[in-house]
């Protein structure tokens, strides 16, 4: 990450460290640490030289197999945002994220039966 770092400073590129995880929802310290990169068009003078930095930070991901952009999107009129993770925090991340959605989909079904239970005893 450290590489990925000084290229982003070397060139001008805005960034923000990000930690993902979700300590509110599913407690339990799981933390993975990545980079969130935006290219700001609206507030820009110069769109060309936005445009050549994207480019260029596009390039230097490709190249980098350690490293992946697993989410991407645009947010506002066309600021698009990248997040970049090593692919083993990644794969992490996405196992964490596969764990709460069955829990919460076990939570949601052991829920409706009781709720049946509940409806059917006070029927009788």
């Amino acid at each position: 990450m450290k590489k990925i770092i000084e290229f982003l400073e070397a060139n001008g590129i805005e960034y923000r460290r990000e930690t993902y995880g979700n300590p509110y929802y599913y407690n339990d310290g799981f933390r993975v640490p990545a980079l969130v990169v935006r290219f700001d068009y609206e507030l820009t003078d110069d769109r060309k030289a936005l445009e050549e930095k994207e480019r260029l930070f596009k390039q230097y991901m490709k190249r980098r197999k350690a490293y992946c952009v697993p989410f991407s999107g645009v947010c506002g009129i066309y600021i698009p945002h990248y997040t970049v993770m090593s692919v083993f925090d990644y794969h992490r991340h996405a196992e964490h994220e596969a764990r709460i959605r069955a829990d919460v989909e076990k939570f949601w079904q052991e829920e409706h039966a009781r709720r049946e239970a509940e409806r059917m005893a006070a029927a009788i």
